[in-house]
């Protein structure tokens, strides 16, 4: 996995929702500069940051991180809508938008 290439993708999907670092790292629980860091592909994040990444991103987990695309989407993956059910019994911190 190419740690540079997946957090092109993940600044470049923040930036497509017109999210800074430090409001996607306060929806996800994480640190601004983790944020940096991963965008940068510095750091490597759990499968859990990756995870909420994926949801508040709106992209599936292995276009996150492998650049694949396909055809589930957020609205109609059932992996997703139990993705989402998952993070949402976190409490409203990791509420899906």
């Amino acid at each position: 996995m190419n740690y540079v290439e997946m957090g092109v993708r993940v600044r470049q999907l923040r930036q497509s929702l017109k999210l800074t670092q430090e409001q996607l790292a306060e929806k996800i629980g994480v640190s601004t500069s983790f944020i940096g860091h991963i965008e940068r592909g510095e750091k490597q994040c759990s499968l859990d940051t990756a995870c909420k990444l994926s949801v508040f991103l709106g992209k599936t987990l292995d276009y996150i991180a492998l650049g694949i695309v396909n055809q589930c989407d957020r609205q109609s993956c059932s992996l997703y809508a139990d993705l989402r059910k998952v993070l949402t019994a976190y409490g409203d911190k990791y509420k899906p938008q």
